[in-house]
């Protein structure tokens, strides 16, 4: 897992987000959102999309979400999101509401990541 920031995660915490879990220690029936890249972030449920957006600016290395979504002429929360879950490779999440695990496509998991979440739906395949 790579580390954030104390700012990045200070951020992410203000957005409804816990810190990040690793992903084989994660309880996956609560609402979370995952990144390969950091692990399993619990969310306040409705903070979901929030959490995304900042995994993508993170990733894009913009400081915050409404960065990435200026300079990608993109709506914040909703398109952030729906790009980070889209394009980043090993990414998911499980909302408030949701019964199943969302991920972007198919391409985007492991084998491994695909076992340990069990059922999930593909939101662009």
């Amino acid at each position: 897992m790579r580390s954030l920031t104390s700012q990045q995660l200070e951020t992410l915490k203000e957005a409804g987000a816990s810190e990040p879990k690793p992903f084989h220690l994660a309880d996956l029936s609560r609402p979370f959102v995952y990144d390969r890249a950091f692990g399993v972030f619990y969310c306040v449920p409705g903070h979901h999309r929030c959490t995304m957006s900042l995994l993508l600016a993170y990733a894009k290395g913009y400081e915050s979400g409404i960065d990435a979504a200026e300079d990608l002429d993109l709506d914040f929360p909703d398109e952030t999101a729906d790009r980070w879950l889209e394009e980043v490779q090993g990414t998911a999440f499980r909302s408030s509401v949701g019964h199943r695990v969302q991920v972007g496509k198919r391409a985007n998991l492991t084998l491994i990541e695909k076992r340990w979440l069990g059922e999930v739906e593909y939101v662009f395949d």
